[in-house]
């Protein structure tokens, strides 16, 4: 019998097992390379394969196996015992997962109400809508919901690509809009489920140096405007949108997507107003941030800012929880409400019937988010980020450790697809590393310090935004309807662009004493004037 070698997943299959075996091996061996196989497998297996799923299970196999030491019996045990149970055990991760299920189900109902219809028809116009009118409203929306990332790219994600495909945006395009103003924004506001953690890294930074009294959050702000990728990732989003400009395989969906439009039909206008979806989606928006600061404040008044940051600081372990409780809230809300007020698919189905519609249509992707999760255990046993820190720490002269550090930041948060976990590893490396290269020159120090801070934010949410391995990148997937590998080859070139001039034009001129405002006018800049670079360029070759 003849195998047929052209089949796609005959291929994967005959190289998954070659990269097992191939895994055995590095085990025996006990290279200190290893480290980073796993990582090299899932993107190997995931371009071939085109399955996110198929290729984050045959590295998290891989990473069994590696720390089984080649012992077959002992890798499916650690791969069940190990990198699967633990996912069920935590509280973060199961709410990430209850809170992206209810969402699925929150947004059918809204579907099914016609109240979500209304709202887009009332964002966007009757008819054909504007294609940058309706990319706006992405961008709008993104920074509306700053609260958490993942939060903004599933209900963004979600509640506008009926939206994109009648406007003739495709959906990878609406991908990258919500991906970009999801962890970007939420890295860059001060108010977010965020900013306990990062406060918390850069306090544990200054506590390795032996300096324990000093104030993370004035350090954190102090840091925002040498956060170059974050600042150019944003502001590249929004020249896109107003210049249509869409570099690499972007432009080809893009133009596909325009060719062939989903034109409203008013047949399809179920009777119901638009404010009856934007309510729940306020309620869903504003219960986050105020559960927050009522669960970590010690009393309501006053609110000041040093307050709320406090208060978030507090209420850390309890945002997962918080979600929770404001989609479940939102959702019990729009299913009364559309009960009452009745629509033509409220009267042929029940409500329960419509909500866990929504939620089957998330299942799949869910298995994508736990094998992913499964990885990163696998990435983080290993040492993967701290082997990447050792390989290149003390290789950059103080001049160069800004660029230093967002390079590195950028390779671990690829690599492994974790920006928190790229920020847990850096930060207590970087400030110290400071300290001991300045001794005695304070202001110097700090300038150097505040850099550093901001590397390290920009390199780690650089990976959010194209790690295969990401759960940002797979949400964003999730809630688009995408395959993953599609949007990271759609959004690769986004990210490498802005990538590229916060290397160049901010964290290299930064490093040699050059303002930081003047890189992030200069990046703004030449970041405006890309798109008629590219055309002169186009009518020179021509």
């Amino acid at each position: 019998m003849q195998i047929d070698l052209q089949n796609r997943w005959i291929r994967t299959g005959i190289i998954s097992a070659l990269l097992l075996t191939i895994s055995i091996w590095l085990a025996d061996s006990g290279s200190a390379s290893r480290a980073i196989w796993p990582s090299l497998v899932a993107l190997s297996v995931v371009i071939l394969s085109r399955s996110a799923l198929v290729g984050l299970l045959v590295g998290a196999s891989c990473g069994a196996i590696l720390l089984a030491d080649g012992s077959l019996v002992d890798s499916i045990k650690h791969l069940i015992y190990v990198q699967l149970y633990p996912i069920f055990s935590s509280s973060w991760k199961i709410s990430a997962i209850l809170f992206t299920l209810i969402l699925g189900g929150f947004v059918a109902l809204l579907e099914a109400g016609g109240g979500l219809q209304g709202l887009v028809r009332h964002l966007l116009g009757s008819g054909r809508a504007p294609r940058k009118r309706m990319q706006t409203t992405v961008l709008g929306f993104g920074l509306i919901v700053f609260f958490d990332g993942l939060a903004n790219t599933m209900l963004i994600g979600r509640m506008l690509r009926s939206a994109a495909d009648r406007c003739g945006v495709s959906r990878e395009k609406l991908a990258y809009l919500a991906d970009t103003t999801g962890s970007a924004v939420a890295c860059l506001a001060f108010i977010s489920t965020w900013i306990a953690f990062q406060l918390s890294m850069i306090r544990e930074g200054f506590s390795i140096a032996g300096q324990n009294d000093v104030s993370p959050y004035s350090y954190f702000f102090s840091s925002l405007p040498a956060n170059y990728y974050c600042w150019f990732a944003l502001a590249l989003a929004l020249i896109c949108v107003l210049r249509e400009y869409n570099p690499g395989p972007m432009g080809k969906v893009e133009a596909k997507a325009q060719l062939a439009p989903i034109k409203y039909d008013r047949k399809e206008d179920l009777g119901n107003h638009w404010l009856l979806a934007l309510i729940p989606i306020v309620i869903l928006t504003l219960l986050v941030p105020i559960l927050t600061y009522f669960v970590g404040s010690d009393s309501i008044l006053p609110i000041n800012f040093n307050k709320i940051a406090e208060a978030y600081g507090r209420a850390e372990t309890y945002v997962p929880h918080i979600l929770i409780a404001s989609s479940v809230l939102a959702t019990i809300f729009a299913a009364f409400t559309y009960s009452i007020t009745g629509s033509v698919e409220f009267r042929k189905k029940p409500v329960y019937s419509i909500f866990f519609r929504g939620v089957r249509e998330i299942t799949r992707p869910i298995c994508i988010l736990i094998a992913a999760w499964m990885l990163g255990a696998a990435i983080s046993e290993l040492g993967t980020a701290s082997w990447l820190s050792e390989s290149l720490q003390g290789r950059f002269p103080l001049s160069l450790l800004p660029a230093g550090i967002f390079l590195l930041g950028a390779l671990i948060s690829f690599s492994t697809g974790s920006s928190w976990g790229t920020m847990s590893v850096l930060m207590p490396l970087a400030i110290p590393v400071i300290f001991s290269l300045c001794e005695g020159i304070d202001v110097e120090r700090d300038t150097m310090i505040v850099a550093a801070i901001g590397a390290v934010f920009s390199g780690a949410v650089f990976g959010d935004h194209c790690s295969p391995f990401s759960d940002t990148t797979i949400v964003a997937s999730i809630a688009t309807e995408i395959e993953p590998i599609d949007h990271v080859r759609t959004q690769l070139p986004f990210a490498l662009i802005a990538a590229a001039v916060a290397l160049i034009i901010g964290f290299l001129p930064l490093g040699y004493g050059v303002s930081v405002w003047f890189g992030l006018f200069i990046g703004f800049v030449l970041l405006f004037l890309l798109p008629g670079l590219r055309k002169n360029t186009r009518t020179i070759q021509s």
